[in-house]
């Protein structure tokens, strides 16, 4: 029995000539019957060819995702939010389901026993108090640490910019940001994008709960970020994008970060801020 005929609508004629979305096969092959539906609308009877498989359809979460104009993707928190990295993600978090009990893990933080010793730190290199791994959340808690007269350094393997689609957070969260002074109320004005009152929470069988004041806010990431990185920078932080983390060899007076590019950051401390899939996550 030949497969079900599939009713493609037909689109208006485009202005230039754009990529083929279908490759039709020859009449004979195909049996092409043209007509208007119910509402007028010219359609195209097409039946594939004996042995022809026709190629899945997009699935409405990815009809959704295109349409969404969400601009460049950023990395960090919510960075990833188009339908190939949303893909993506779901590839990582099946790799690490299926992963083997047995199976190695890179060996990122290594133990050194004693101090660090007969290590050349270059020309006008310097030991950092606390290097952040991860800038797009970690900028805050390194502006935080600057601002008390820390020498930080924030490592990031993308650049540090902030997402375009909103962050919801609570007032009383945000305010906790101004409370520590790398924020001004002004500033924080300037961020918010919406705000709304009560939220509703559904449950199945559950009912419904309403919220007061509970992440009711929306906030541009974009804005806030930018805010942030030029306070850090200006409080005399220094930002190494661009690079990722190869290794840390932690000695019993020192921390030495290995880079992506072979460079070497000494440190006092370091803060894992790279999220769920850090390397240094993995290994613990």
């Amino acid at each position: 029995m030949p497969p079900p005929p599939l009713l493609l609508p037909l689109p208006p004629p485009p202005a230039a000539a754009a990529p083929a979305l279908l490759r039709l096969r020859p009449r004979a092959l195909l049996g092409i019957q043209a007509r208007d539906d119910a509402r007028g609308r010219s359609v195209v009877r097409a039946r594939a060819a004996a042995g022809e498989a026709a190629g899945p359809a997009p699935s409405r979460t990815q009809i959704i995702m295109d349409k969404i104009n969400s601009g460049e993707e950023v990395g960090g928190a919510g960075g990833a939010y188009s339908y190939s990295a949303l893909k993506r993600l779901d590839q990582i978090w099946s790799s690490i389901c299926e992963a083997q009990a047995d199976s190695k893990v890179p060996e990122v933080v290594t133990r050194v026993q004693g101090p660090l010793i007969d290590y050349d730190f270059g020309d006008g290199s310097e030991i950092f108090d606390v290097l952040v791994c991860g800038g797009t959340l970690g900028i805050f808690v390194a502006t935080a640490l600057s601002y008390k007269g820390l020498r930080v350094g924030i490592v990031e393997r993308n650049i540090i910019k902030g997402r375009e689609q909103e962050w919801n957070i609570s007032r009383k969260e945000l305010m906790e940001i101004v409370e520590v002074g790398i924020l001004s109320e002004e500033e924080m004005k300037q961020i918010i994008s919406s705000d709304f009152n009560p939220n509703r929470c559904g449950f199945e069988s559950k009912g419904e709960i309403w919220v007061e004041n509970i992440l009711n806010l929306g906030i541009s990431p974009a804005k806030l970020v930018d805010i942030m990185k030029e306070r850090f920078v200006s409080s005399g932080g220094e930002i190494f994008e661009g690079k990722s983390l190869s290794n840390i060899s932690v000695h019993d007076d020192l921390a030495v970060l290995s880079l992506s590019d072979g460079d070497s950051l000494p440190c006092r401390l370091v803060i894992d801020a790279m999220g769920n899939f850090s390397p240094i996550v993995r290994q613990t």
